[in-house]
């Protein structure tokens, strides 16, 4: 497993994964850090007295833990929530839950607020207003609370007459010892047993009395625990939010990394070019800067990183020509634009300086161009041969000051489908083969039928290709279509790459052979087509952002604007301060 095929995509796409990454970091820090602080008060209250009873029935316990649901479910209504704030006197109320402990009779109320005072205040008051819905309370002024009372003044009363019972009980036990008489001893007796009764009977009222009162009750609130005044606030550690924040970011920016290049199905690398066209890759081409004549470049300037590519792409035909020799190369490409005439005219330079006959056809006679790269009149040309109105020898012309023939395009017929089409090529390019030692032919690109047919004429066919361009089904589609029409391949040239593009693909091959840093020269690539530049729409340069890190020239200029602003604005601003002074002095 290749770890570098993983790697590539972020790599590639780094400067998205840390755009997103730190938008989410700076997102998440504002919302997280200029969020106010919450403070949680709690308060607990227990239903029933049956923690202080050594007997607790398990009846009641069940029936206690009933009543807390009811309760919790209570105090989140609206009547409870009326009360306190009437209470408090406010007209509002924080967020707060209310939630049974489990197995248990206890009822737990929780205030959050950036307040801390107040969120304790308020759990006080709910728990209160609480307790006052009890129907075991005590105090006047309401029917459950004058109830209470007349069973305080009972419970107060009976437990009185019990204890003088009991009392006058042990009296007359006390009173028998002695006693010889037994009529005395039986009416002592008696006495006895009727204090008994009348103790039993009280014993039971007050038993009936108790059962009622809040000492007996099950549905009655106490509070176990008071609310709390919170000194720390609550919630997860800022910092952690921000990098998990952060984590997230970047787990998006990777997953989108991934995403574009699964969709992005171009052909890029030398290993993209292999897998479908089976080809190697014989030349890597630097893109050109307008400034200068691009098709003579080898000529104007022989000793650039560009040259030498060029006289590279021609040892590499060589090469070929050991096993087979080749006589007649067809230049194309599969789109318009990826630069096929400029490769067609410096490679045609390139071996006419190894002291080789070669000739440069112009055969893209619906776009010609060989005539205006090279600054020569396009009449007469080809199409003037293919319909016989002049001969090869007469079309073949030189440009000024290069040491190179060509034969232009010529006079473009109406019927131009029928010239391209016609027989008359294959002897054409016969004959040129007898005269020169290489035939080069401009072909028109591999959208047009035109190039299929001139390719099966020829020895070979070289294929210009500009990296990131070209579709996987398009470059099958080439591939198919060549095959049939058994045109022989000799491989792909990559045209104008620049030196983000180098990073951001990958391939080793045109990162190491073609970097400025072998050669001590410059790489042409910071200097882009103008065209190209104004039909870019705002998403290919936000892409190309991303992906090279190209800033168009508009946005790179306001930000010079900005920051010459920034540097120039406050020392303005004190000389005017200075003026503004002396002026008032001088006044």
């Amino acid at each position: 497993m290749d770890i570098n095929a993983y790697l590539k995509p972020l790599l590639r796409w780094w400067r998205l994964i840390a755009v997103v990454t730190l938008l989410a970091v700076v997102a998440s820090a504002i919302s997280t850090l200029f969020q106010p602080a919450q403070y949680v008060s709690r308060t607990t209250l227990m239903i029933g007295s049956t923690i202080l009873n050594p007997n607790p029935d398990s009846g009641q316990i069940s029936i206690s833990q009933q009543l807390a649901i009811i309760y919790a479910d209570m105090a989140r209504r609206e009547p409870i929530q009326n009360a306190t704030m009437e209470a408090l006197g406010i007209d509002w109320l924080p967020a707060y839950q209310t939630r049974v402990v489990p197995n248990a009779q206890l009822i737990e109320i929780s205030v959050t607020d950036t307040n801390p005072q107040r969120a304790q205040i308020i759990a006080d008051e709910l728990a209160n207003q609480l307790i006052l819905q009890s129907p075991a309370i005590s105090g006047g002024g309401t029917e459950t609370g004058d109830r209470q009372e007349f069973i305080t003044q009972q419970l107060s009363s009976l437990q009185g007459q019990i204890q003088e019972t009991e009392k006058a009980i042990e009296e007359l036990q006390s009173s028998l010892i002695g006693l010889n008489s037994a009529s005395q001893i039986e009416k002592i007796e008696n006495d006895i047993s009727d204090l008994n009764q009348k103790l039993i009977s009280l014993r039971e009222s007050y038993a009936s009395f108790l059962a009622n009162s809040q000492e007996g009750a099950l549905n009655i609130l106490s509070i176990v625990e008071p609310a709390n005044l919170p000194t720390n606030s609550v919630g997860t550690n800022k910092i952690l939010i921000i990098i998990l924040a952060g984590f997230v970011g970047f787990t998006l920016g990777t997953g989108a990394a991934y995403l574009l290049e699964f969709l992005d199905r171009t052909i890029k690398t030398t290993s993209d070019v292999e897998r479908v066209f089976n080809l190697p890759v014989i030349g890597y081409i630097s893109e050109i800067s307008d400034e200068d004549n691009n098709a003579i470049v080898v000529s104007t300037d022989p000793n650039s990183i560009l040259a030498e590519s060029f006289r590279l792409l021609r040892s590499n035909i060589e090469f070929f020509q050991i096993s087979n020799p080749l006589k007649t190369i067809l230049i194309t490409s599969p789109n318009q634009g990826n630069g096929k005439t400029t490769i067609a005219s410096n490679l045609a330079l390139s071996i006419s300086q190894g002291e080789q006959e070669v000739i440069l056809v112009d055969a893209d006679l619906r776009r010609p161009t060989v005539h205006t790269v090279l600054k020569m009149s396009k009449e007469p040309g080809l199409s003037d041969v293919i319909r016989n109105k002049a001969e090869i020898q007469s079309v073949v012309r030189q440009p000024k000051s290069i040491n190179i023939n060509v034969i232009t395009a010529g006079n473009i017929p109406p019927n131009i489908t029928e010239v391209v089409g016609s027989k008359r090529i294959s002897s054409i390019l016969s004959r040129l083969k007898d005269n020169y030692e290489l035939v080069i032919v401009d072909a028109p690109p591999l959208i047009i039928a035109d190039s299929f047919n001139l390719a099966s004429k020829v020895d070979g066919v070289i294929l210009v290709m500009v990296p990131g361009e070209t579709t996987l089904d398009q470059a099958k589609a080439i591939k198919e279509q060549l095959d049939r029409s058994e045109a022989r391949m000799l491989g792909i040239v990559f045209n104008k790459i620049t030196a983000q593009t180098a990073n951001s693909y990958g391939d080793y091959q045109y990162q190491s052979l073609y970097s400025p840093k072998y050669y001590g020269d410059y790489l042409a690539g910071s200097v882009h087509h103008k065209e190209e530049k104004k039909s870019a729409s705002p998403s290919k340069k936000i892409m190309a952002f991303f992906e090279h890190g190209e800033v168009p020239d508009d946005v790179a200029m306001e930000v010079e604007h900005a920051i010459t602003a920034i540097k120039t604005q406050p020392r303005n601003l004190v000389n005017k301060m200075r003026k503004s002074k002396r002026n008032g002095k001088s006044g």
